[in-house]
């Protein structure tokens, strides 16, 4: 269904729409490859392979303290 106000593009807005175009795609790779890098710094820092081992004991040893100055 065509709107009232629709016109076809004329020769003066064919470059600014192909210059749209150009840039929506430029942003679209920057955006992407944000989101890449984002995705590798999560995964280099984040990931399971990186986290220490809790041990329940020593946690509790290391904590005692600050709860025996509080009674």
């Amino acid at each position: 269904m065509r709107h009232k106000n629709h016109r076809p593009a004329s020769r003066a807005t064919a470059p600014f729409a192909r210059w749209r175009g150009t840039l929506r795609r430029h942003v679209a790779v920057l955006l992407l490859m944000k989101i890449a890098a984002l995705a590798l710094l999560w995964a280099l820092f984040f990931s399971p392979a990186h986290r220490a081992p809790v041990d329940g004991a020593a946690v509790s040893r290391h904590l005692l303290p600050a709860k025996e100055a509080f009674r």
